[in-house]
């Protein structure tokens, strides 16, 4: 007679899902460049490997100039920087990711190096397909494991929609099926059985338990230093009051040789990582991070939450239900206190981190708290099961979630819009839509787009620069240009005042020509229009030109903004944004009219 019928069920949906996501949705093995399984921090994460066993050169990395022009992981070399005493590279990611994908590493290698198709090189197909596949089952281990220790606290039923929910409604799908290779999904696995082993070591205190809590907390501090926090679960687990830590101290006591052997285990993993900076840097302790750190006096917590450039309750809404399941997980009996406590201490340590938009997906960071996450997430669940209204509200905002949920996963790796580096405008103008176009991507940087035909629209100002002798106007085929580039950041600021032709909407337009685009997001060329009353900047509106314009092309394009009451006076002009690519205007005009 099999037990727990329905989590079993809800699991192996689970597993369906979670497996076509990753074969059939979006299967980054398949992709190349910044796009492939090992590309941006995840190849960081991996650079151990290929350095230690293929390249054996774990302190210059001779390798990587090779490696960046083949297959494009990177832009540059981000993996390691140089380290000044001992002018050797050190990795900017601890070891603990390679060592887990130490197994999927050689699998990939062996394959690698009996093909006549593939190079050993450690980049090539066989490395991001074995890595990726790798990875993404131990995700589904993971979700084995926390079935299992939700069990032991919460309903069968409560176990198969946490479950559900966690895959559909929740990023967990996107850092187990699509971006496996980050180390989110790998710890969302060792606190799953770091729970399970700790719930086993509390019932039997055998040697194995120790050992198995001692290697996953060393390696979870392996993978991210931050992880050092999941000691506390295991030193801490079943407290829920004075005299049940009393009672801890006692057990302590009794059982000190296995909370001794569980210390050792934890070192001998954790200092793999020492070891590391020893051998390349000649220091026990390296700071890999240069000027990024943590501001534990000012946590970013509105920003990392729900700013709409890539807030977590913003685009992973489902993880706001677990926080207010708090109280309720409070008032049960069998409460243990460090899943609040911990639940808050790692919400703390990840808003600290002054990179809060962690490269533009903030809610990765707390994936991997997931498991903990899930103890208030079902409480909160069985909070509402006897009220029928209470419960039927519950369920439709889980069902809401999970479909902005699907929306954004689904945006976030080849739909038309924008998943991620929204502004407000455009979050509110097509959250959970499923279609975009170019006009659209204008609220990314401006909150106005007039899309109607313009009524009694009316040229104010006009000019091609033929008259225009400034140093940066190049003639191409007798044709006067305005010319951009590294040496030449700004065009001047070109003044119309106001006049009674002025009306409720301005629309600047110029045209554009683009010898190479420029794809950082931060160095593309700004076309501003300014609002002045006097001297005195009143609105201003911008467009970056470069997501709009490709390499080689010409194009028109067009900045709508609705004039303020009161000012006396525009001012039109295009910044280069530090960019080094070259970029030609021309034919600027400006009209205004009614809506």
């Amino acid at each position: 007679m099999n037990t727990n019928p329905i989590s079993r069920w809800a699991l192996i949906i689970c597993c369906v899902v979670v497996t076509a996501t990753a074969f059939f949705f979006y299967p980054r093995w398949n992709n190349t460049g910044t796009e492939s399984t090992l590309s941006w921090d995840a190849s960081g994460y991996y650079m151990y490997l290929p350095a230690l066993f293929i390249y054996k050169d774990i302190k210059q990395c001779n390798f990587r100039d090779s490696i960046l022009q083949k297959y494009h992981p990177t832009p540059d070399f981000q993996q390691a920087f140089k380290h000044e005493k001992s002018g050797n590279f050190v990795m900017k990611y601890a070891s603990g990711q390679a060592l887990v994908t130490l197994p999927f590493f050689i699998v990939g290698h062996l394959w690698a190096s009996n093909s006549t198709i593939y190079p050993a090189d450690g980049f090539s197909f066989p490395y991001h397909f074995s890595v990726g596949v790798g990875l993404f089952l131990l995700s589904l281990l993971g979700m084995f494991y926390l079935r299992k220790v939700l069990l032991v606290y919460f309903k069968d039923r409560t176990v198969a929609a946490l479950l559900i929910i966690y895959v559909i409604g929740t990023n967990y799908i996107n850092y187990a099926a699509v971006d496996q290779a980050m180390t989110h999904s790998t710890l969302f696995t060792i606190y799953a059985l770091l729970l399970w082993m700790t719930i086993r070591f509390y019932i039997a205190y055998e040697s194995r338990y120790a050992i198995a809590i001692g290697i996953l907390t060393g390696l979870a501090t392996l993978i991210r230093p931050t992880e050092i926090i999941s000691i506390l679960i295991p030193m801490f687990w079943g407290i829920n009051s004075i005299s049940g830590l009393k009672t801890r101290i006692d057990v302590i006591k009794k059982q000190f040789s296995k909370f001794v052997l569980a210390g050792i285990f934890f070192g001998l993993v954790a200092m793999i990582q020492p070891i590391y900076w020893k051998i390349v840097a000649n220091e026990w302790l390296v700071y890999s991070y240069g000027d990024q750190g943590f501001s534990w006096l000012k946590p970013h917590l509105y920003d990392y939450l729900l700013s709409y450039r890539c807030g977590w309750w913003r685009f992973t809404p489902m993880m706001i239900l677990p926080f207010i399941g708090l109280w309720s997980y409070y008032k049960k009996q069998d409460t243990n206190f460090i899943i609040i406590i911990f639940s808050l201490l790692s919400l703390y340590i990840v808003t600290a981190w002054d990179v809060w938009d962690y490269g533009g997906t903030a809610g990765r960071a707390m994936v991997q708290y997931y498991p903990i996450l899930a103890f208030p997430f079902c409480a909160l669940l069985e909070s509402v099961e006897n009220k029928n209204i209470l419960k039927t509200v519950v369920y439709a905002v889980i069902g809401l979630f999970a479909y902005l949920n699907v929306w954004w996963v689904y945006h976030a790796h080849g739909g038309q819009v924008q998943a991620l580096e929204l502004s407000r405008a455009y979050y509110f103008a097509k959250v959970g839509r499923w279609t975009a176009d170019e006009e659209d991507k204008k609220l990314l940087d401006n909150k106005y787009v007039y899309r109607d035909q313009p009524i009694n629209p009316v040229s104010v100002y006009k000019n091609n620069f033929d008259q225009d002798t400034s140093a940066n106007i190049v003639v191409q085929d007798s044709n006067h240009m305005i010319k951009l580039n590294k040496d030449l950041q700004f065009t001047e600021q070109y003044f119309i005042d106001r006049t009674k032709d002025f009306k409720k909407w301005i629309r600047v337009k110029a045209l554009f020509k683009c010898t190479n685009k420029e794809w950082d997001l931060w160095r593309q060329s700004q076309f501003i229009l300014r609002f002045y009353e006097g001297d005195k900047e009143v609105q201003a509106n911008m467009i970056r030109v470069h997501r709009f314009i490709n390499d080689g092309e010409s194009k028109i394009l067009y900045l709508d903004a609705k004039a303020p009451e009161s000012f006396t006076k525009i001012g039109i002009h295009v910044w280069h944004a530090d960019s080094d690519k070259e970029l030609f205007i021309d034919d600027l005009e400006v009209i205004s009219f009614d809506d």
